[in-house]
């Protein structure tokens, strides 16, 4: 079984372009500065989901939405909104992220 590259070069010039930075991957996931929305990879290297902070506000989502998902078309990636994602702090400093689907 061969694994596929995630094009994370790619996604960081995608961002860069669109005025973000990422500022931490880990395994399937990219997360972006200001902490509005995260990427997730799928399976397939260019396929990834979007997910946003619970906290971010429904026009902000709306307007990164309408940037990114055709920025990443013409970049050759395929960005899919799935839902919203929530952040808490654990007792040991670990974090916990819960993933709400639409």
């Amino acid at each position: 079984m061969t694994q596929q590259l995630k094009p994370l070069g790619t996604i960081m010039q995608l961002l860069e372009e669109l005025g973000y930075e990422i500022t931490y991957a880990y395994e399937d996931l990219v997360f972006v500065d200001h902490n509005d929305f995260l990427l997730q990879f799928e399976n397939t290297g260019s396929t990834l989901n979007l997910f946003f902070n619970k906290s971010c506000p429904r026009s902000e989502a709306e307007k990164i939405e309408q940037m990114i998902i055709p920025a990443g078309d013409r970049k050759g990636l395929s960005i899919t909104k799935k839902g919203s994602y929530n952040v808490t702090e654990q007792e040991d400093e670990n974090l916990k992220i819960e993933f709400f689907e639409n």
